[in-house]
């Protein structure tokens, strides 16, 4: 298939009603005039087309990615979503793991579950957006210390972080499949004034 773009990305968020406007409070508890949610993408179709958008940016940013770590819970069926893709896009294997929020004490018990990263494997976190990246330090952390590997990057569906803000994943690379800015371009160019409340919170603006 041919490289999903940037603006068919934005396309398939307004479409999924995975992008909405209206006043929400964030994690970070950031007050925000919209909200991006990947638990909305639920249907084979969509998964399916997440998916190739994810495998594609492996490709092109992580070329060589074994292990697709998803924090729970959005980043389980998202990086499950990338691996079956990138299997049928590229005739090659990555696999899964997650953790649980609580330890199993039972079967066959543990916090995680999928393939167990090992040391000298290329290992990305792949999760749905970025605002201020602690999730992300978190899950970073949790692999590094339980399976003494090191992380080779994070890759999220939309980098929303305001202007200027750091990642706050300090050498870890960060990609995302769109950002803040392109979406503002992209309704801007289709006389979208939404694109006005994102662009103020983008650019820090109360």
């Amino acid at each position: 298939m041919q490289t999903i773009t940037k603006n068919e990305f934005i396309q398939f968020l307004i479409d999924e009603k995975a992008l909405r406007f209206g006043d929400f409070t964030l994690k970070s508890g950031l007050k925000s005039p919209f909200f991006i949610n990947l638990g909305d993408i639920c249907s084979g179709g969509a998964l399916r087309f997440v998916g190739q958008a994810f495998a594609q940016k492996i490709k092109s940013d992580f070329g060589g990615a074994e292990v697709l770590f998803g924090p729970p819970y959005k980043g389980i069926s998202l990086s499950s979503a990338a691996a079956i893709a990138y299997a049928d896009l590229f005739d090659a294997t990555v696999y899964t793991c997650y953790n649980r929020k609580e330890a199993k004490t039972h079967g066959e018990a543990g916090m995680f579950v999928g393939h167990l990263p090992q040391p000298g494997e290329r290992i990305i976190v792949i999760d749905d957006v970025l605002t201020t990246g602690g999730t992300k330090v978190e899950a970073i952390e949790l692999l590094e210390k339980t399976f003494g590997v090191t992380v080779s990057g994070v890759l999220v569906t939309v980098d929303r972080r305001t202007k200027g803000t750091d990642a706050g994943l300090g050498n870890y690379p960060l990609s995302a499949l769109v950002t803040l800015p392109d979406i503002i371009a992209f309704l801007k160019e289709r006389n979208d004034i939404s694109y006005k409340l994102m662009q103020n919170f983008w650019e820090g603006n109360k």
